[in-house]
């Protein structure tokens, strides 16, 4: 029996062909308890050519069932263990073999009860031993026709299924790819590796290319040979870990030989799993950009050259007016004629406003040096207290004439290595702009010594800042307020910002609208080696990184 099932199986697996082109073969489960019998019905149905599997039983036979498609099964009806009837019921039971035909066999149950039996539970036809031999051929090979119709009608259906998924897929490929062709940037597409299978139709031309010309090397001919090493090794480096390129490269157009700056980016084409199988990329155009961008760049440092020249050229008059002034107020109090009153007065309005441009001049160079990272900070032990309360009794007039009192607490030395006329700088700005948006009320300035840092607040009672507007306000040319009713060209808060970066500290705010504005400075009081590194009590400077652009 197991050379006759090895033969079976033998001839089951000996076709390779194309399941249309080969020769169509099904298979016969054969089940009867008795030996000798399987062995008759092998040799009446081996002539049909087809495969026969032989059961001993019913168990065996529905353990073949579950492994195997059958055309046609023949029953034995007595047999010891499980009948014919009983197998046949749990055949017909499961989804897999209830469409399975059943030709029942018995030798003893001739009448017409158990032939009807036999019927109800799902058989095809009912053959009494003896049988002729050529009957039951003929009755196998009908079953087993109807059954290879039925596979090759799926087996149609399924390539006629196929056909239409690949001419589908083939559509949509097509449409995909002149998709592609109508887009303006240049496309690829590369295999898993990276080496590049497809252009779209702009990139050729572009770079004056024929499609036979792609392969994995015809991009790369196509970048300046400046970027190529750079770009190469980023690509190999994204091939390794599977993370996407960008690169910002310049390719050659052949229509004018002509290097532009592209944005060149591929991202991975993943499976489900994760595995990646091809890489997609583009090239954006971006020279024009560029070459915008590198026009402002040069813009603005001719707009901070103006600057420093302008304010420079404007500075050198501006100082010796400020020095005729003084003569001239000190003459009017020492000779002490009729109009000297006045004339002081008037002396005096134009020191205060030759004071502020003077200011403004010095806020135009500061912007200038910050710009082009040339800010200098002569660093130095410094009391900082003694820098407030210099500040404090300066702006004690300014204060009081515009209706307001400014406190300033400083009950002990805060000792530090700074840059002492930046501090005033930081100091001046800060509380000049309390004055002036403070509403006329009281000023708080406060000096405090901590652990590792100095504090100083600045607290008014004033206008306010909204809270989206705490960050902008620390911005180039930024105003809490409108220009029609205070004055200033909006640097002071920036500047402050940047001395006090560029000296290791923060400085920040809390405000609302109408109460008032604290402004909190601080100040490391260990400064920075790297930033500081001359040794205490010695001058020293150092140049800030440069700030960008805005």
């Amino acid at each position: 029996m197991k050379e006759a099932r090895n033969k079976v199986d033998q001839r089951s697996g000996a076709s390779d062909s194309h399941p249309l082109t080969a020769e169509p073969r099904a298979s016969i489960l054969v089940v009867d308890d008795h030996p000798a019998n399987l062995v008759a019905l092998e040799a009446i149905l081996a002539p049909l050519g087809h495969d026969l599997v032989m059961a001993r039983s019913g168990v065996e036979a529905l353990r073949e069932i579950l492994q195997r498609e059958f055309a046609l099964i023949l029953l034995d009806v007595q047999m010891a263990d499980m009948n014919g009837f009983e197998t046949a019921s749990f055949i017909k039971q499961h989804p897999r073999s209830r469409h399975i035909p059943i030709i029942f066999i018995t030798a003893v149950n001739r009448d017409a009860v158990h032939v009807f039996r036999g019927y109800s539970h799902g058989a095809v036809d009912y053959l009494v031993k003896p049988f002729d031999a050529d009957i039951l051929r003929s009755k196998a090979a009908v079953f087993i026709e109807l059954y290879l119709r039925g596979e090759k009608l799926k087996l149609q259906e399924r390539l006629l299924h196929e056909r239409e998924r690949e001419a589908f897929e083939r559509k949509s490929q097509e449409r995909y790819r002149r998709l592609l062709d109508a887009m303006p940037e240049c496309i690829w597409a590369a295999d898993a590796a990276g080496n590049v299978n497809y252009w779209n139709r702009p990139g050729l031309t572009y770079c004056g290319l024929k499609p036979s010309d792609v392969r994995e090397e015809s991009f790369w001919q196509c970048l300046h040979p400046d970027d190529r090493t750079d770009a190469r090794a980023h690509w190999d480096e994204g091939l390794r870990n599977g993370a996407p390129f960008e690169r910002q490269v310049r390719i050659k157009r052949a229509a004018d030989g002509s290097y532009r700056w592209h944005l060149a980016r591929a991202v991975p084409e993943r499976e489900a799993d994760g595995t990646i199988v091809g890489w997609i990329a583009t090239a954006t155009d971006i020279d024009d950009q560029k070459q915008a961008e590198e026009a402002l760049r040069k813009a603005i440092i001719l707009r901070d050259d103006f600057l420093s020249v302008a304010s420079h050229e404007l500075r050198t008059p501006l100082t010796s007016l400020k020095l005729e002034v003084a003569n001239l107020s000190r003459i009017a109090r020492r000779d002490g004629f009729p109009e000297a009153p006045r004339l002081i007065a008037k002396v005096e309005k134009i020191d205060s406003q030759a004071a502020r441009l003077h200011r403004l001049i010095d806020e135009l160079l500061d912007v200038s040096r910050i710009a082009a990272g040339r800010l200098e900070l002569h660093v130095e032990l410094v009391d900082l207290s003694q820098v407030v309360s210099e500040v404090g009794l300066r702006f004690t007039d300014e204060a009081a004439r515009v209706g307001s009192t400014l406190n300033v607490a400083t009950p002990a030395p805060v000792v530090g290595r700074w840059d002492r006329s930046r501090l005033d700088q930081v100091v001046t700005n800060l509380v000049s702009n309390a004055i002036k948006y403070g509403d006329c009320k009281p000023i708080d300035v406060a000096v405090e010594g901590q652990k590792d840092r100095a504090v100083i607040t600045i607290r008014d009672r004033g206008l306010g800042i909204a809270p989206h507007d705490h960050e902008r306000i620390f911005g180039r040319f930024e105003r809490a307020a409108s220009s029609r009713h205070f004055g200033g060209i909006g640097l002071g808060l920036w500047i402050v910002k940047q001395i006090i970066d560029a000296l290791g500290g923060t400085v920040a705010v809390e405000s609302h609208p109408g109460k008032g504005s604290t402004f909190t400075v601080e100040l490391p009081l260990q400064a920075d080696r790297k930033l500081h590194p001359t040794p205490a009590g010695t001058l020293g400077r150092v140049l800030t990184t440069p700030v960008q652009p805005s």
